[in-house]
């Protein structure tokens, strides 16, 4: 299994790499997606997932997280698909889709309607059998994490930002087109 360098975020603990026992002997299965190491939090999330709760990961350690409008998100993962894009894990919650992108894909992003997580940022990911419309908590996965060997590479299964941004932009044009006809008489 590859691992990055634990990276420390102020006021939290630092992480810690994840053994190997520890990616396989869920009581759900294997990880969904092996980002989860760097953050130390892996127990936990485990733990949590297992009981049906949603787990609390900082962003920044092992992936970033971009927040987008629900709608733009669910029309950017539309998009995606049928360019024949791959599409990584996306949390849909009442603040809008979360998607799970590469570590250090997206902050030099120039778009409209988004915002990146700041790293140590709190993410609550619901269990990965809980897919959107059912939720924990009003989360649910619009695309769930794919279940990932325990020797991928760290980022395999989570979007590149570079990916995203084409079809976002263009989901981003489509709504405010909509809107702008909408407000007409």
């Amino acid at each position: 299994m590859e691992a990055l360098a634990p990276v420390p975020v102020a006021g939290l603990p630092a992480p810690r790499p994840a053994s190997r026992e520890e990616l396989t002997a869920a009581p759900i299965g294997p990880v969904p997606f092996n980002v989860l190491a760097p953050t130390g939090r892996l127990h936990q999330v485990l733990t949590a997932w297992g009981r049906g709760h949603l787990a609390e990961v900082p962003a920044g350690l092992g992936f970033d997280v971009l927040l987008t409008p629900g709608a733009v998100a669910e029309d950017t993962v539309r998009r995606m698909r049928a360019a024949g894009r791959s599409v990584g894990p996306v949390i849909l919650g009442p603040s809008g889709a979360e998607f799970i992108l590469e570590r250090g894909s997206a902050p030099r992003w120039s778009a409209p309607r988004f915002i990146l997580l700041r790293p140590g940022s709190l993410v609550l990911l619901p269990p990965p059998t809980v897919r959107h419309p059912e939720s924990v908590a009003s989360r649910g996965w619009l695309v769930p994490p794919s279940h990932q060997e325990a020797d991928a590479r760290l980022d395999a299964g989570v979007t590149p930002g570079a990916a995203l941004m084409g079809p976002y932009l263009t989901a981003v044009q489509a709504a405010e087109t909509a809107e702008m006809a909408a407000r007409l008489p």
